[in-house]
C-alpha cells in the first residue's frame, strides 16, 4: 500500500492521469505547500460537500455562473469562487477544483456549504438549458479534508487530489478523499474536532458558509473577493457581474469582514449583534465566534481602537478588530 507525505519543503506541480488530477511523484511522496500556522490539525470538514459537473460545455457552463475565471483551471489544480445572485449578493462560496483526464473530458468538482449543496444543485440546473453538462451530488463518496501538518503521511489509496487551498498560503492545503483518511502513522487525523479548522480561519479573517456569509445578504466585495483571488474583471458577463464591476471600478468598498479578538470568552451572542465603537458609532455586525476569536462585518474606518459588544448575559465586552497582514496597502483597502 502507497503511502504520500505531505512535505513543505517543496511544492510540485500537478499532473493529469487518466481518471483523476495527480501529483508528480518523487515515488511515493506527495508535496505540498507550507503553511505557517503553529498548531497541526487534518480535519475532515462535515460542514462542506463536494458537487460534480462534468461535460463537453463545462468549463463555458461554469464561466457564465461563477465570479472566477473559470478557464484557468486548464492549468490550475484549484481556484476560489463565488456564486452571485442577479442582484450582486453573494448565494454560496465555493472552491473548484479540476479533476479532469482531458479537455475533451472536463470535470470540475465543487466545495460548497453542506447546508446549501442541494440547493446548489438545482441552481445550476436551473442554468443548465441546452448545455452539454451532468451536475451530481458526489458528497457521499468523496469528502474534503483541511490540513495545516507539514508532514503528514497518508495512505495513497483514498486520495484523490491534494492542494494548497486557493484562497490563502496560510489556510494550509484541501485534501479530497473517497473515504475517511487513514495515517500511515496515525497522525493528526482527526474526524470530529473542525471547530479548529474555524478556529483558524477566524483568526485569519477568512469568511466560508452560510453563517459568516449569508445568501443573498452579503456583497462579494465585502467578503474580501478580490483579495482572495475569486473574481476576474476581465472575462465578461457572469451573474451578479454589473454591481460587482461597478462597485470595484469606483475604488471604494466601506466594510469588510475582518478578524476580531474578545477580552474573554464571551457567553454568546444574538445573531448579528452590533459592535459598537468607543464614540457610540456602529463599527460593525458579528458574524460568529469560537472561543476568544471571531469574525464580524465592520466598517473599516470605524475600527481603531477598543470596540465593544454586548453578549447574551447582558456583559459589555471588549473586542478589537484586526486588519490581516495579507490584505493589500492601506491605500487599497476601502
Amino acid at each position: 500500500m502507497n503511502t504520500c507525505i505531505l512535505n513543505p519543503s517543496k511544492c510540485l506541480l500537478y499532473k493529469l492521469s487518466t481518471h483523476q488530477r495527480a501529483i508528480t511523484f518523487l515515488p511515493h511522496i506527495r508535496h505540498l505547500s507550507k503553511t505557517q500556522d503553529p498548531k497541526c490539525f487534518t480535519i475532515k470538514l462535515k460542514s462542506r460537500s463536494l458537487v460534480q459537473v462534468r461535460g463537453k460545455d463545462t468549463f463555458n457552463f461554469l464561466q457564465g455562473l461563477f465570479t472566477s475565471d473559470v478557464h484557468l483551471l486548464t492549468d490550475n489544480v484549484s481556484q476560489y469562487s463565488m456564486m452571485l445572485n442577479v442582484q450582486g449578493r453573494v448565494l454560496y462560496d465555493l472552491l473548484l477544483y479540476n479533476m479532469s483526464a482531458n479537455e475533451e473530458t472536463a470535470n470540475i468538482w465543487i466545495e460548497c456549504a453542506s447546508a446549501v449543496k442541494d440547493e446548489l444543485i438545482q441552481t445550476m440546473k436551473k442554468y443548465k438549458i441546452r448545455k452539454k453538462v451532468d451536475i451530481s451530488d458526489i458528497s457521499k463518496s468523496a469528502y474534503v479534508y483541511a490540513s495545516s501538518n507539514q508532514n503528514l503521511t497518508l495512505m495513497e489509496d483514498s486520495v484523490k487530489l491534494t492542494t494548497p487551498d486557493p484562497r490563502l498560503p496560510s489556510l494550509g492545503n484541501r485534501i479530497i478523499a473517497s473515504e475517511n483518511l487513514k495515517s500511515a502513522d496515525n497522525m493528526c487525523v482527526d474526524l470530529e474536532s473542525e471547530q479548529l479548522y474555524h478556529e483558524h480561519r477566524y483568526k485569519l479573517g477568512i469568511g466560508e458558509g452560510i453563517t459568516d456569509l449569508p445568501p443573498g445578504s452579503c456583497f462579494p466585495l465585502e467578503c474580501n473577493l478580490t483579495f482572495l483571488k475569486g473574481v476576474s474583471f476581465d472575462k465578461g458577463c457572469y451573474i451578479g457581474q454589473e454591481l460587482t464591476a461597478r462597485t470595484f471600478h469606483t475604488g471604494v468598498t466601506r466594510k469588510r469582514l475582518m478578524p476580531l479578538v474578545f477580552e474573554n470568552v464571551p457567553a454568546g451572542f444574538k445573531t448579528d449583534s452590533s459592535i459598537m465603537s468607543e464614540k457610540g458609532k456602529s463599527a460593525g455586525k458579528l458574524r460568529d465566534f469560537i472561543s476568544i476569536y471571531g469574525l464580524g462585518l465592520m466598517r473599516v474606518a470605524e475600527t481603531k481602537g477598543d470596540l465593544n459588544i454586548i453578549d447574551v448575559k447582558g456583559n459589555k465586552l471588549k473586542v478589537k478588530a484586526d486588519i490581516p497582514s495579507w490584505w493589500p496597502s492601506e491605500n487599497h483597502m476601502l
